[in-house]
């Protein structure tokens, strides 16, 4: 059995007869009756009923095409894949997302991104702190969305967004501790996200003299506010709902207060991107409503 029967096979299903088929794939009509006739014999089961005026299919033949129309699928794959490679796009991609940044927008970008380079794998590492600058230099990613920046030497660093962190707490532990004051806060543990590797492990926004709960789960720590097990700076975009139905109550002290962060998108300036890894930089871009004309 050959890939070519199993395509003639199934362009006189598609076109409703042997004649329209061989057309249809610039043959001759014995040519095509060949290659059904050749497929039959070796599988020893007739695929059509030729009693009729048309073609019509048999049990087996409508068992065949079940099964035999993934094998057209995955070739259709796999010429898609080939014309990729000659096209010199990238098999995969890595991108360091921060995990405060806006992912319902991002998740649509590379959504419909990856639907127009569906053979461009778009692996997305969701990082807290420095890590994504971490990947971006030792040059695991391709490219990072971060907030944190600390060696702007080595890196193009353009801004493409905001975020704005809340300091919340749940309203039971507002109320249980009568919160009127920041210095009311220092017995509450802040949780904070602390840098994996430590080295600028830095969390903003700490309350001097508080007690600190220090966690590696950005995810975690919503839900631990959340519990009512202490207090600490989450995306607004990610608890609205929560605000709205005032199971969060925001803080807004002296040094306690709703900061704006800058959401950079960032890459080594040595390494040139390749042509998928360009475009998304480009799509990446769009958020600012910039583009790059290098």
């Amino acid at each position: 059995m050959t890939f070519d029967q199993v395509l003639v096979f199934h362009k006189i299903i598609e076109s409703g007869s042997f004649k329209a088929a061989a057309a249809q794939l610039h043959r001759t009509q014995p040519a095509i009756s060949l290659a059904v006739k050749k497929l039959e014999e070796e599988i020893e089961v007739e695929l059509f009923d030729r009693s009729g005026y048309r073609p019509s299919l048999t049990a087996h033949g409508r068992a065949f095409f079940e099964r035999s129309f993934k094998v057209l699928q995955g070739m259709a794959e796999l010429e898609g894949l080939a014309r990729s490679f000659q096209n010199q796009e990238e098999p995969e991609l890595f991108i360091a997302v921060d995990g405060i940044s806006p992912l319902p927008k991002l998740l649509l970008l590379f959504k419909t991104f990856g639907e127009r380079f569906p053979n461009t794998r778009l692996n997305l590492g969701f990082e807290i702190l420095s890590e994504a600058e971490r990947r971006v230099l030792s040059g695991e990613a391709q490219m990072g969305i971060t907030h944190f920046v600390s060696e702007s030497d080595a890196l193009e660093v353009v801004p493409v967004t905001t975020v704005t962190m809340v300091p919340v707490m749940s309203r039971e532990l507002y109320r249980s501790h009568k919160i009127w004051h920041e210095t009311d806060l220092r017995e509450i543990d802040q949780v904070v996200v602390g840098d994996r590797i430590g080295t600028a492990g830095v969390s903003f926004g700490l309350l001097e003299g508080g007690k600190k709960w220090r966690i590696g789960d950005s995810n975690f720590k919503r839900e631990i506010i959340l519990a009512g097990l202490g207090w600490g700076h989450l995306t607004e975009h990610s608890i609205e709902r929560e605000l709205r139905e005032k199971k969060l109550v925001a803080l807004d002290f002296d040094s306690v207060r709703p900061r704006r962060l800058t959401i950079n998108l960032i890459r080594l300036k040595k390494h040139r991107l390749g042509i998928v890894a360009a475009g998304l930089w480009q799509e990446l871009l769009g958020l600012s409503g910039k583009s790059d004309k290098k």
